[in-house]
């Protein structure tokens, strides 16, 4: 039967992340349980084709974590690979399906076309065959940005606003007989990301999609996250906003796993009042190794 694990839950740099020495990094460097890949999911379809989206800096811990849950007894070797988009933590992992690790040859690679462009220039796509997805409606008017179907599951790549300075960014829906689940890891904030889709809420386009299941943004709690930074030059929606938006859960509702963590937020400790907020209102903080049926 298909499935969907999810293999990391951090931002790019993941937690510990480097030269940092805040409280949730030291905690995560003694263990306990609280360190965090940067995010990726694992689908398998159900001829046992198994599909990465994102290929992260923690690839090698994230193909045994999958391989695990999966109870394989070894690690997954993937037999393709999806990407939202082109920044540094989602693609990074790249260079270990080349010669000088994997050794990988004609690994088809699902991107859009400026993501492409982006891996062509750093060199990257030696191991890889393009997987072309067909530019089928422009971001404003909130359509697809194309699909990529495998055995039993579908994967729609839906245009989402988020400081394209690399490239241009994708949420991807991904459906199975049972379960239809959206990975939404980074978009810049919810008005530009709601008028793109053409809704109001995210629970209303969650609805439209059928979502039984959303892995949604939670890079920052809060916008003093950044001592002597500009939080402006790195948009993402708080937390705190979409807990507004969404409310408590209630019957009906999709299972909302917030993921894409940045060292500094406070949902990294299990026993924080933030993440006491999120549990009390239905939701959760995304967890490696969870898996669903598709």
């Amino acid at each position: 039967m298909p499935s969907l694990t999810l293999l990391g839950t951090g931002q790019d740099g993941g937690v510990p992340q480097a030269g940092c020495a805040c409280a949730n990094c030291l905690a995560a460097f003694e263990g306990g349980g609280r360190r965090r890949f940067p995010v990726a999911v694992g689908v398998c379809d159900a001829d046992g084709g198994m599909h990465l989206i994102e290929a992260t800096r923690a690839l090698p811990e994230q193909l045994q974590v999958w391989g695990q849950t999966l109870g394989l007894g070894r690690p997954v070797r993937p037999d393709s690979v999806l990407l939202t988009h082109a920044h540094l933590g989602h693609v990074e992992g790249l260079g270990q399906f080349g010669r000088e690790a994997m050794g990988c040859v004609d690994l088809p690679l699902v991107a859009s076309d400026s993501v492409w462009e982006v891996l062509a220039q750093r060199g990257v796509l030696q191991p890889f065959w393009r997987v072309d997805l067909e530019r089928v409606v422009s971001r404003g008017s909130g359509g697809s940005g194309g699909e990529y179907s495998v055995a039993g599951v579908r994967f729609e790549f839906i245009p989402v606003p988020h400081r394209d300075d690399a490239s241009d960014t994708h949420a991807i829906l991904i459906s199975g007989a049972n379960s239809r689940v959206l990975f939404l890891p980074d978009h810049d904030d919810w008005e530009q990301t709601l008028a793109a889709v053409g809704h109001s809420t995210p629970l209303a386009w969650f609805a439209s999609l059928r979502l039984t299941h959303a892995l949604v943004d939670a890079t920052f709690w809060g916008a003093d996250e950044l001592p002597g930074r500009n939080m402006s030059e790195v948009p993402h929606p708080l937390v705190e906003e979409t807990l507004s938006r969404l409310g408590n859960r209630r019957a009906g509702d999709p299972e909302v796993h917030f993921v894409h963590l940045n060292h500094s937020n406070p949902l990294n400790d299990p026993k924080s009042p933030q993440r006491r907020a999120v549990e009390v209102a239905g939701w959760r903080v995304g967890q490696r190794g969870w898996s669903i049926a598709l």
